[in-house]
């Protein structure tokens, strides 16, 4: 070893040098404690024998110089001392000493303590590299976490309409991932997809699945697929990515503010919460499937549940997580002191921030177990933000052209098919022009639904307009698609480009004739306007008369022509 001895006493610093350097170890010497410290500075020595009273700077200040320049390495200092008493000796441990030796020297002893020192700056020397790879280690996973959070939110979030004015949100995760996926879209006719999907386990393995999931959501919310498709094709996905013991309770929203419609597909999250205008609780909609990723969907496993919604109507959708938040004596904050808050005692436009501060309260101090997500949908609020285009901005705008498309479905395929989607796509791929992709959706949407409701299956839109009727109206619906044998609808669009005087093209003219198969329906005793019509029903021939140049249709009901004008 490199041994520095710092003794203004040259009798003894003759001695241990002699003693030391028999032993094989390199000696060096300082007269006193100032010089000793710039010789450590200079020569970096393994170990250091310091006396403590010397002039210029004594043993105990020279000991907490060295230790201070020396922090990033372990280097022993041993007292060399006469001093017996014990307020001496813990002087010199609290000066950075680490282990004294009294004078006169024994040999024995003297060469015992350096080799223990030794052994214990080795195993320092060991532990602090260990440390270094360690700290390495963690920066370099820290890196790389906070790259994969970085293209996690931004895949995730791509697109999300959370900060929706009708929206108000909460999401906390229990670690630096979030096993929680909560986005929100619009679809092309104006209505508002939401899933809130809580995956098994926490952190990265359970947010791993939340991308996928997500790039679903929102690929097929554009193309105007319901919820009840989107649902089967993430269940697909998670049973084909993900182990067999990873799966994602969710709920799937579609909030239709236009036609004041709900549907719900809940697999395995907590019941979702209707309250009514003056906060008090209205509804309850449980689950009814099972969680994504369990096994492969039925025909039943993709139906959805439509419910009536009032204008002031708020909508509230949790993971297990804000429930089960436990306190400091493991108490859970439960469904109980959830639903207490919707006794109508607290305005509605509270109730939000009360709830979320009831659960900070309650827990206190105590440590997160899960991922905590809420949501609040203000349905008064709704349609502040439904502006222009809610397609894709990424899809080439081609220039008005000839074309035209025709579509033919029987029954077996209107049973087991939603062919809207196909429609639209196939439209939007040959005309999308920015700032009319909306109102086509929403023409194609209105007419198609009236062929198929009204003109296959004879619904009355009557039906509608009571809360029993609305619910009831929907499962005649579905009762009567299954039993659906005859008939046909079919769909033909004929586009041209309009000219100015200058022969450029300014837009262009869609004529779309839509026919089904039933012996028609009575379309003259429908509301012919928007204006003043509050019903559920009977607002779809109005909404496509307020959008087209013209709307008109045949004697029997069973066909509907249509031309729409746009312009670039």
């Amino acid at each position: 070893m490199k041994i520095l001895i710092v003794d203004d006493d040259r009798i003894n610093s003759t001695i241990l040098n002699r003693l030391l350097s028999r032993e094989g170890h390199q000696v060096l010497s300082a007269g006193d404690g100032l010089a000793g410290v710039e010789m450590f500075a200079s020569e970096r020595p393994e170990l250091v024998l310091m006396d403590i009273r010397m002039p210029l700077m004594n043993g105990y200040e020279a000991a907490k110089e060295i230790k201070r320049i020396s922090s990033d390495r372990f280097v022993p200092v041993i007292f060399l001392t006469a001093v017996t008493d014990e307020e001496g000796l813990v002087q010199c441990i609290e000066s950075g000493g680490d282990d004294f030796l009294t004078k006169p020297f024994n040999r024995t002893i003297l060469q015992a303590k350096i080799e223990a020192m030794e052994r214990i700056r080795r195993l320092h020397t060991e532990l602090h590299s260990q440390k270094e790879q360690l700290e390495q280690h963690q920066e370099r996973v820290q890196q790389e976490l906070d790259i994969s959070q970085h293209l996690f939110t931004n895949i995730v979030r791509a697109g999300s309409l959370l900060d929706a004015p009708c929206l108000r949100h909460m999401s906390v995760p229990m670690s630096q991932f979030n096993g929680d996926l909560l986005v929100a879209s619009y679809n092309p006719a104006g209505g508002l997809h939401i899933m809130l999907g809580d995956f098994t386990g926490h952190g990265l393995s359970a947010a791993v699945g939340a991308m996928p999931l997500s790039e679903i959501f929102y690929g097929m919310t554009a193309q105007g697929y319901s919820i009840g498709d989107i649902a089967e094709e993430m269940n697909a996905k998670l049973l084909d990515i993900m182990p067999t013991r990873m799966f994602c309770a969710a709920c799937l929203l579609e909030v239709d503010f236009r036609q004041q419609s709900l549907m719900v597909w809940n697999g395995g999250l907590p019941d979702l919460l209707l309250v009514d205008g003056q906060g008090q609780l209205q509804q309850r909609i449980p689950s009814n499937h099972l969680p994504m990723g369990i096994q492969s969907f039925t025909p039943d496993d993709r139906k959805v549940g439509i419910f009536e919604l009032r204008n002031k109507t708020r909508i509230y959708l949790y993971s297990d997580g804000l429930t089960e938040a436990t306190r400091s004596d493991h108490e859970m904050f439960g469904y109980e002191r959830l639903e207490r808050h919707f006794d109508g005692t607290i305005p509605p436009d509270k109730l939000f921030d009360t709830i979320l501060a009831a659960l900070e309260h309650f827990r206190g101090d105590a440590q997160q177990t899960d991922d905590i997500s809420f949501l609040e949908i203000d349905c008064a609020k709704a349609g502040e933000e439904l502006v222009g285009d809610r397609f894709s901005q990424a899809r080439k705008t081609i220039p008005p052209t000839n074309w035209s498309l025709s579509f033919f479905f029987s029954p077996q395929l209107l049973q087991t098919v939603d062919p809207l989607p196909a429609i639209i796509n196939s439209v939007m791929n040959l005309q999308s022009p920015i700032g009319h992709r909306e109102r086509i959706y929403t023409i194609l949407a209105e007419l198609f639904s009236n062929a198929l409701d009204h003109g296959l299956l004879g619904l009355d839109t009557r039906i509608k307009r009571t809360p029993e009727g609305f619910v009831r109206y929907y499962a005649l619906r579905e009762d009567r698609l299954a039993a659906l044998d005859r008939g046909f609808i079919r769909l033909d669009l004929t586009h041209t480009p309009q000219f100015d005087d200058k022969q450029q093209k300014i837009g262009g003219e869609m004529h779309i004739r839509m026919e089904d198969g039933g012996p028609g329906f009575d379309h003259r005793h429908v509301h012919s306007a928007l204006e003043g019509n509050t019903s559920h029903g009977s607002r779809g021939i109005a909404l496509v008369r307020s959008l087209c140049t013209k709307l008109a249709y045949n004697e029997p009901g069973n066909c509907a022509e249509v031309v729409y004008r746009w312009t670039i």
